[in-house]
């Protein structure tokens, strides 16, 4: 009798629950989207509920202000639906090529709460130049430091334009292309130990444009060294 009762009271409970209602990002909630001069680009969002019921169901998307990609550089659609008898649904942004510097630009993405609805975290979308065939490239050899290297690069006119750094030790290589108006470039590198890319292993550093080597820069700097590049 314990038993049956046991069971009768589970069965109940069960017939109580109601799923949450939760709807949130992919697991991966960060993309990088490169972006032609110019031109456009999009890229696919997916969004899931915590439960499945017969109808449409429609939730509101919001631009973070924690954005820098200016408004007229995207195109958000105001809501995204996930159909009856699933739990997901897509939606599409579209980003343009609009003053995203040398850096890029990021749109965080958030889906609306309201009082009967919790939502996950954001969705980061970040957003740069890519010059296929043409960029600035600089690749990096390092030695067991990493994390003591780091780097500024100046146009002609010694306007500071990015900078470089933060690299964990342990990493044996990087990369970093941008995307550049052809004249002449300054590259500086740091070593805040003060012995270049030495220990345990010698580095380098390789600076190139459209493939073409413009710069080596041997490891052993010392604690910092520029170099003047032409294209």
């Amino acid at each position: 009798m314990a038993l049956s009762l046991t069971a009768f009271v589970g069965c109940d409970y069960d017939d109580e629950f109601t799923p949450p209602n939760y709807v949130t990002f992919e697991r991966v909630t960060t993309a990088n989207v490169g972006v032609a001069v110019g031109t456009t680009s999009t890229h696919t969002v997916t969004v899931y509920t915590g439960n499945i019921t017969s109808n449409d169901r429609t939730f509101d998307l919001v631009a973070n202000s924690s954005s820098t990609l200016e408004a007229a550089g995207y195109e958000l659609p105001a809501t995204v639906t996930i159909p009856g008898g699933t739990n997901e649904g897509t939606f599409t942004v579209e980003v343009a090529d609009m003053n995203l510097g040398l850096a890029g630009k990021k749109l965080v993405i958030n889906l609306a709460e309201s009082e009967d609805l919790t939502a996950g975290g954001s969705y980061t979308i970040n957003v740069s130049r890519t010059c296929a065939g043409t960029g600035f490239t600089i690749d990096f050899e390092f030695d067991g430091y990493a994390s003591e290297t780091t780097w500024i690069l100046e146009d002609a006119e010694g306007n500071e334009l990015v900078t470089g750094g933060g690299y964990t030790d342990g990493t044996a290589t990087a990369s970093r292309t941008l995307c550049l108006d052809q004249g002449t470039y300054t590259f500086t590198v740091m070593d805040a130990y003060g012995d270049g890319l030495t220990y345990p292993n010698v580095g380098s550093i390789t600076i190139s444009y459209a493939g073409e080597v413009l710069e080596v820069i041997d490891g052993d700097f010392g604690a910092e060294t520029s170099v003047e590049v032409t294209f």
